[in-house]
């Protein structure tokens, strides 16, 4: 089936695809044989009807941006603040290095999913830390320090979730997933991690993020998740930014990440933000609507620093903005962006964050799914030959669903029953590991780090 309003779905597997065993059984599989049998929206052919006014992926895109669908995916959401601890962390060749250099200033905002029928707590309030002073999102509560909300138990799988540039937990196409995720019959547990000063989390230390800023997912793995629930099986899954943070995170742990990280979902990912920056720059749309609007919104986020705690380039941008000409998003990065993070130029820390090189590295069963009309990451970079190469890498594309839109004609988004279905599948089996087939590891020997490093390693 082919047509203006049917989006076709294209499914790429590796050459040799890693083979799982059954919890329950002796019976083995493989991502692709899981697909086929279980989840065909997921296989080549497959093929589903696009909302007739949503037919582009501009519309798709737009779509999504504007409407905020306040009466849909209803999912309530605790939130806690963690701590950043001064504290260091252990590279696989001995070498140490601390999540950031703001010793222990820095704090994240982690949101539980907690359902859609959760009664509202009136006095939650008391439990908002002095550093928090702006609103919570809708639907949103600060969490009782004493009440555990995740179980360290095995039989229920945790799912981990990073959103796009400037979103958070509030955002529709997270919580699309997150109400079906963490209900029958799926019952996963369910959190989001919201970077720094997104989703109304008021910045305590001069530092926002990036793409290539992969240590608050590193700091929430090795410091609340492993310890807290060792018992579980971990599975993450990132949006736009967040799935670059997501494959830029895995590709840099490769076969040192955590045995509880049993699996993850890249969502609309920009895999080389060079040639995602040319995408944007390519269209009138993305050049004076998307661009613009992505600015916008990180500076929003510069805005949010407290004075006493910006960092210089921060107070001189609060102090006097219009020596500053940000228009673009680039202009934002070229700025502020790579200059916070002690680079040179948007160019240099967009060649440094891409994914793609990246995710020859990943060890965990890894499932990417992109739209080939996505106007603001664009396709012509979607990662086919490491898919072929990286026995745990699969992806799946489709013709029409824009930038994270994927509306179909009854306005449900196409994605979210697929991508349960894969995470529900996965949980049934276990990785048979092994060294045949993998790629060469460049990070043993070009990249000593391959991350940012900016004050953070620890003297010896």
């Amino acid at each position: 089936m082919s047509g203006f309003f049917v989006s076709k779905v294209e499914s790429y597997f590796p050459n040799h695809p890693i083979s799982f065993k059954s919890r329950d059984s002796e019976t083995t599989t493989t991502i692709p044989e899981i697909i086929r049998s279980k989840v065909p929206e997921f296989d080549s052919n497959y093929s589903f009807i696009v909302n007739p006014l949503l037919s582009s992926g501009h519309t798709q895109t737009a779509y999504t941006a504007v409407m905020k669908f306040e009466n849909s995916h209803k999912i309530s959401y605790k939130r806690e603040i963690i701590q950043i601890e001064k504290k260091p962390y252990k590279l696989p060749n001995g070498d140490e290095l601390y999540y950031d250099q703001w010793n222990g200033e820095s704090t994240i905002a982690l949101d539980y999913a907690v359902g859609v029928d959760r009664s509202p707590d009136p006095d939650h309030e008391k439990y908002r830390p002095e550093s928090q002073t702006r609103e919570l999102p809708p639907r949103t509560e600060y969490k009782d320090p004493n009440e555990d909300l995740i179980d360290d138990k095995d039989d229920k799988p945790l799912l981990v979730v990073l959103h796009g540039l400037a979103g958070g937990s509030f955002e529709a196409y997270i919580r699309a997933v997150l109400e079906k995720i963490i209900d029958a019959p799926y019952g996963f547990d369910a959190l989001v991690v919201n970077s720094r000063g997104c989703a109304n989390h008021t910045i305590t230390s001069p530092q926002l993020y990036n793409g290539l800023w992969t240590n608050d997912i590193r700091y929430v793995i090795n410091e609340i998740v492993t310890k807290r629930w060792p018992n579980k099986r971990v599975y993450l899954m990132g949006f736009s930014l967040g799935a670059a943070i997501c494959s830029n995170y895995l590709g840099q742990e490769g076969e040192h990440v955590s045995s509880q990280i049993k699996g993850a979902i890249a969502v609309g990912c920009p895999w080389d933000f060079v040639e995602s920056s040319y995408q944007l720059r390519e269209s009138i749309i993305g050049h004076y609507i998307y661009s613009p609007t992505m600015a916008n919104n990180l500076l929003k986020l510069l805005k949010s620093h407290h004075m006493l705690l910006a960092n210089d380039l921060v107070k001189q941008y609060m102090e006097n903005p219009e020596k500053y000409e940000v228009k673009f998003l680039k202009q934002f990065d070229h700025q502020f962006t790579a200059k916070l993070f002690g680079l040179n130029s948007a160019d240099e820390y967009y060649r440094k964050a891409s994914p793609v090189q990246r995710l020859l590295n990943v060890r965990v069963p890894f499932v990417i799914v992109s739209s080939v009309d996505d106007p603001v990451v664009g396709s012509r970079a979607l990662p086919k030959s490491e898919v072929e190469l990286n026995p745990y890498v699969n992806m799946v594309t489709t013709t029409h669903g824009g930038h994270l839109g994927w509306f179909t004609w009854k306005g449900d988004r196409w994605y979210v029953d697929p991508m349960c279905k894969v995470l529900k599948e996965l949980d049934q089996v276990d990785v048979i590991k092994t060294e045949e087939n993998l790629p060469f590891d460049i990070t043993d020997h070009s990249w000593k780090y391959d991350r940012l490093v900016n004050g953070m390693l620890v003297n010896k």
